[in-house]
């Protein structure tokens, strides 16, 4: 999936996160987790719309865990013109074992709340 490019000032550095992030290992036992986005623009990022769709279509595809930022990776890096482009994805705990995996620039995960959340 080709995700839409949008114009933005050049050299700003933009980071994403989702906590939505589900797909299906090779078993088609689910994995769920979160996935944190972060590069420097080069005059683009993403539609987020766009975004949204890429994640929800990942619910009917199998991976290996392992391959899941990489996947991840290469679609933004297909997609829109970056450098410093890194993956972060946070598994949740599995049969007691929890997976992080990276794929391409370094960076610190940052969390924040949804401030929007009607509790």
């Amino acid at each position: 999936m080709q995700l839409t490019s949008l114009h933005v000032k050049e050299n700003t550095t933009i980071q994403y996160m989702s906590r939505e992030l589900l797909f299906l290992a090779q078993s088609g036992q689910p994995y769920r987790g979160t996935v944190y986005i972060n590069f420097t623009s080069l005059g683009e990022t993403f539609d987020l719309r766009d975004f949204k769709k890429y994640l929800t279509s990942l619910r009917d595809k199998k991976f290996n865990a392992e391959d899941i930022a990489y996947e991840i990776y290469e679609t933004i890096a297909t997609s829109i013109q970056t450098k410093n482009l890194g993956i972060i994805v946070d598994l949740t705990a599995r049969g007691g074992i929890q997976q992080r995996l990276c794929y391409g620039a370094e960076f610190h995960a940052v969390q924040k709340e949804n401030i929007f959340q009607v509790r």
